[in-house]
């Protein structure tokens, strides 16, 4: 019988994954239950559960915290991590702290009883290994074989600081090797179906090369070729026959393999360095052309700037919390990035980049939330996407998500039109705004929007608009010492002259006249 305690701060998490658990009672008992860090370690010590199921985000000490003690003092202790967090930092934490599995609230009865397995199979695994390692020293060279294929793994993901030191036999001539080029792998499956370390062995690479399976995405692999001190090929021939050989391989069984390449470092802390360079590699790839499939390091590029005809209509749906409508939008922009030319996959990258802070800048708005742990999350998993149907469908669900968000805010729910587009008006003074386009907004006719606007305020768009810009301009002039031309462009003029004018005609003062009556 194997005992387990749970750590979460949330009592009915607690009972209700040891509800979830008891079809397993004839092997497993909770033996605990802690609501934070520190009161979770004193149980640790006391009831020594053989593993423990325990939450990211509590008071007190916390998940982040807390793995690194367990960690550290409990090696063998296998660890399910649990979080209601899609945090990039949680699960390398977690994956630092050698956990089991990283599971997301709300998990299923099926997800938890299937990380229980994987953790006693990792006791009766231990138990079997502490009983023969003594006296096998077959079993000790595999085991520090594991331990270094991970050491590495963590090392070109960024996991790893520090100096490292191989400790298996059949990996000592990646100390002795001189120099070495990074290749990552992006199959259209899991990488582990192509079996690359077998077409190593049976292609006579063996001793040349060694792959290593992503530990944050499965259809991501990193392969290391160690170049031998003198050779009859060059390192660039050798790794050109090993990438075609790859592919073809891959064809052969219907998968699709793309290839980032790095430089040639001399050094395994570089490791981390040549796996930006093969992502900066694969991130060039030409969205209108699909025929290339390896690539090779050419060093910083910039992105393209673009204008997306699109983009204010997409952010309006967004903000409106229109979902069909920022769906279709979304396929549009997609669609946009193939017919550039020369548009590439980091020009696509950048362009959502920014689009989604611009979607965060309306959510923090209205919602008040700190998004910088979110924008981060989201460039590094960004970074482990190399196909643009991927980043379609990430970006996509990021929209869709914000969107939803912004629904139950009803910014646009009044029955008034004209009172929507006024609200528009309002938070969006600052652009190159027309009758065209805000007819267009809200499904209207042009000539009918402008008479309707007539009627419903008594004046005219245009005067509104100019109204609403001018009151903005006299805040920043009373409140800022920001120079003339920059609150002109602030407040949506790019002409300053025409923006002097429009002030003194509304005001009867000139915009320096007003800021010296505040100085």
């Amino acid at each position: 019988m194997y005992t387990y305690i749970i750590i979460d701060d949330e009592s009915l998490i607690r009972k209700g994954t040891i509800k979830k658990l008891a079809p397993m009672n004839d092997r497993i008992q909770c033996v605990g239950e802690a609501d934070e860090g520190r009161s979770g370690i004193a149980l640790i010590e006391e009831k020594h559960p053989d593993f423990v199921i325990l939450d990211m985000q509590m008071p007190g000490m916390n998940g982040m915290q807390l793995l690194p003690y367990l960690s550290e003092h409990f090696p063998a202790m296998p660890l399910i991590v649990i979080s209601g967090f899609r945090d990039f930092d949680y699960i390398k934490q977690a994956i630092s702290s050698d956990a089991i599995d990283y599971l997301l609230k709300p998990f299923s009865r099926e997800a938890i009883q299937e990380c229980v397995q994987r953790a006693i199979q990792r006791l009766e695994s231990s138990e079997t290994i502490s009983r023969q390692i003594l006296d096998s020293n077959e079993q000790k060279e595999a085991a520090y074989y594991e331990y270094d294929r991970q050491n590495l793994t963590n090392l070109i993901l960024g996991f790893h600081t520090g100096d490292i030191t191989l400790s298996s036999e059949k990996l000592k001539f990646v100390t002795e090797t001189h120099s070495m080029i990074l290749l990552t792998l992006h199959f259209s499956t899991k990488a582990e179906d192509f079996h690359v370390a077998e077409w190593l062995e049976e292609g006579g690479f063996g001793d040349l090369a060694l792959f290593l399976p992503s530990t944050i995405s499965p259809s991501v692999g990193f392969l290391i070729l160690f170049l031998p001190s003198t050779g009859a090929v060059s390192s660039r021939n050798l790794v050109r026959q090993i990438s075609t050989s790859l592919i073809q391989s891959a064809q052969q069984q219907n998968l699709s393999l793309l290839i980032g390449i790095s430089q040639v470092h001399s050094d395994l802390e570089n490791l981390h360095t040549a796996f930006e360079e093969t992502s900066a590699a694969l991130d060039q790839q030409t969205l209108a052309d699909s025929s290339q499939q390896y690539y090779w390091y050419q060093g910083e590029t910039h992105p393209r700037p673009v204008v997306w005809t699109q983009e204010d209509e997409f952010l309006f749906r967004v903000e409106a919390g229109m979902a069909d409508e920022v769906r279709t939008l979304t396929e549009n922009l997609f669609a946009w990035f193939r017919s550039l030319p020369a548009f590439t996959l980091a020009d696509a990258k950048y362009f959502c980049y920014t689009l989604s802070n611009q979607c965060r800048r309306i959510l923090n708005t209205y919602l008040k939330q700190d998004n910088e742990n979110t924008s981060n999350s989201m460039q590094n998993v960004v970074g482990q996407i190399f196909r643009l149907d991927e980043l379609k469908e990430y970006y996509l669900q990021f929209f869709l998500n914000i969107t939803e968000m912004l629904k139950s805010e009803s910014i646009y729910a009044l029955d008034d039109v004209i009172e929507k587009v006024q609200v528009y008006i309002r938070h969006n003074y600052q652009k190159d705004l027309n009758q065209d386009f805000i007819a267009s907004l809200f499904y209207l006719n042009r000539s009918y929007l402008s008479t309707l606007f007539r009627q419903k305020t008594g004046m005219k768009f245009v005067d509104y608009l100019n109204d609403v810009r001018i009151e903005k301009s006299k805040e920043m002039l009373s409140g800022s010492s920001r120079k003339m031309y920059q609150i002109s462009k602030a407040v949506g003029y790019d002409n300053p002259k025409y923006f002097f004018r429009i002030f003194k005609k509304k005001t009867g003062i000139t915009p320096e006249q007003y800021r010296e009556k505040f100085e």
